[in-house]
């Protein structure tokens, strides 16, 4: 039988115009001086960090934030969650490019696109995960939350039981089974209106004993929406091809909330586990995550609109987030905090709020 790679005119398929596969994907991505620039699929990427390089016979993508540096086929695996096989035949497929056969591969011209690329795609319509699918995997059996759990059975115990378990519901926070585990927690990205944008899936470590105790444990976070989609396990619109499903990365983590309590004071970090800590620690605030450092765009900041907001950034992000809100001052009443570096120890300079509540509770056993 024939090697997967001897079966795909692969040289060819690695020289295809990056930008103009990207564009039938359905990805957003944008002008950057002569090349363009994209979210990168390697690391949790809100902020294009991934630039796409199109030239002649030397077609590939690098991300200067993670270091990932990749193929035409690369990328396609990394956006679609395909094999090596699957890519190939998608690219040869839709590209018109032969597979190869006894007498060789036979040559077919690549056929250039039949429109001409704009700078950046404009997304018409989204995809929401049907809320009854989130419902179902509601549970405090995640790595996250068993170590939330011991923390709230210790004789320092920070918060209780059912703190815990009344936060899991207000956040929807999930359990699910990915490759060597079955404990992955499950963030859901619920918008102000309640739909569902897209889960988040991380796992955490949950040995006390270990000096990752409460931390992600892998390095590596996915997106259940894209993983559901390409199992056929969410319903597509008839008539919508696959493909060009796109799913909102714009909302905040915990957003939801901020329609259920509209005259709270909110509270914005960084990560969706520092809202849970931060949740349980001080629950007279409504707690949202942005997803990342670079996440605080006025797109994703909207539902804050008219709110007065204490913000918390991680130690390495109170710059970044003072000069960034300091021209949002129309939107909302942000008050950004130095609480972090504060009680930060000197050479921890990712320090962040659920750093600080574990080192207290730590202190107090």
């Amino acid at each position: 039988m024939a090697k997967v790679q001897e079966l795909f005119d692969y040289p060819r398929l690695n020289n295809l115009n990056i930008i103009e596969v990207v564009r039938r994907l359905g990805v957003d991505f944008q002008k950057a001086g002569v090349n363009y620039k994209m979210n990168c699929p390697w690391h949790d990427d809100e902020h294009p960090s991934l630039v796409l390089y199109n030239k002649e016979n030397d077609m590939h993508c690098h991300c200067y934030t993670c270091g990932a540096h990749h193929s035409v086929i690369d990328l396609v695996m990394a956006l679609e969650n395909w094999t090596f096989k699957k890519a190939c035949q998608w690219l040869s497929n839709e590209f018109g490019i032969s597979t190869l056969t006894a007498s060789g591969y036979v040559a077919q011209p690549v056929p250039q696109p039949k429109q001409k690329l704009v700078e950046k795609r404009t997304i018409k319509e989204y995809t929401y995960i049907p809320m009854a699918m989130v419902d179902n995997l509601v549970s405090t059996e995640n790595s996250l939350c068993r170590c939330l759990m011991y923390m709230a059975h210790s004789k320092a115990a920070p918060w209780t039981p059912q703190a815990v378990e009344w936060t899991i519901d207000e956040y929807c926070i999930g359990n699910y089974a990915l490759w060597n585990y079955d404990d992955y927690t499950v963030f859901p990205n619920i918008d102000f209106q309640g739909r569902v944008c897209n889960l988040k899936v991380q796992h955490y470590d949950t040995d006390p004993a270990s000096p990752r105790f409460g931390h992600d444990n892998i390095g590596q976070s996915y997106w259940l929406g894209s993983m559901w989609l390409n199992d056929g396990m969410l319903n597509i619109k008839e008539g919508k091809q696959k493909e060009k499903v796109v799913f909102r990365n714009d909302s905040l983590f915990g957003e939801h909330l901020l329609s259920r309590y509209p005259n709270t004071t909110v509270a914005l970090v960084e990560s969706p586990k520092n809202a849970l800590f931060g949740a349980l620690a001080y629950p007279e605030m409504v707690w949202v995550a942005a997803g990342n450092k670079t996440n605080l765009k006025r797109s994703v900041l909207k539902p804050l609109q008219g709110r007065n907001v204490y913000v918390y950034p991680d130690r390495d992000a109170i710059t970044l987030w003072s000069d960034t809100l300091s021209g949002m001052k129309d939107l909302a009443n942000f008050a950004v905090s130095d609480f972090c570096l504060r009680h930060a120890p000197e050479d921890q300079l990712k320090f962040d709020i659920a750093d600080y509540l574990q080192q207290k509770w730590q202190e107090d056993i």
